[in-house]
């Protein structure tokens, strides 16, 4: 009977390993933009710089769709601006390790809003996205990794920064 209860402790144990997962998202408003401004902001284009020491060509393709797509619907003011996002963080998944310890993806970088016809800056900030898996599960879960924080990046651009 000690046998089977130190064998059902063990299951427990390994299935909440393989479901293990957690998310994050941070962000630092470097130079905000006011709160009427940021209800003008209209965004007309995406510029995306990827300045990480390694190329990451998925990455910018994934990012510039969510973006563009995400940014399209949510900032709808009245005054065109650029959005620039360029990307220094960005630790893409590592299968073994996570299956057998846990490993975390992070994609960080600044997001700037420039006004198209005046070329100024109104807006700066600082968002980092991070998800940390373990087990199996986690790893099937997070097997298209820039996809996937591409598109929490995209939302938390209109959610924290735009506040829409």
């Amino acid at each position: 009977m000690k046998f089977r209860a130190s064998l059902s402790i063990v299951a427990i144990g390994i299935a909440g390993a393989m479901l293990a997962a957690c998310a994050s998202s941070d962000l630092v408003k470097v130079q905000p933009v006011s709160k009427g401004q940021i209800s003008s902001i209209q965004v007309s284009r995406v510029e995306v710089v990827i300045a990480t020491p390694r190329p990451q060509p998925q990455l910018k393709l994934d990012l510039q769709r969510e973006l563009d797509a995400q940014l399209a619907a949510c900032a709808k003011g009245s005054t065109a601006h650029i959005a620039r996002v360029t990307i220094n963080e960005f630790e893409d998944q590592n299968v073994a390790k996570s299956i057998l310890i846990g490993d975390e993806i992070e994609l960080g970088g600044r997001v700037s809003f420039i006004n198209e016809s005046t070329g100024v800056q109104v807006g700066e900030y600082y968002l980092k996205e991070s998800f940390f898996w373990s087990g199996l599960a986690g790893a099937a879960i997070m097997s298209n990794a820039t996809q996937n924080l591409s598109r929490d990046f995209a939302k938390s651009v209109c959610n924290k920064v735009l506040q829409t």
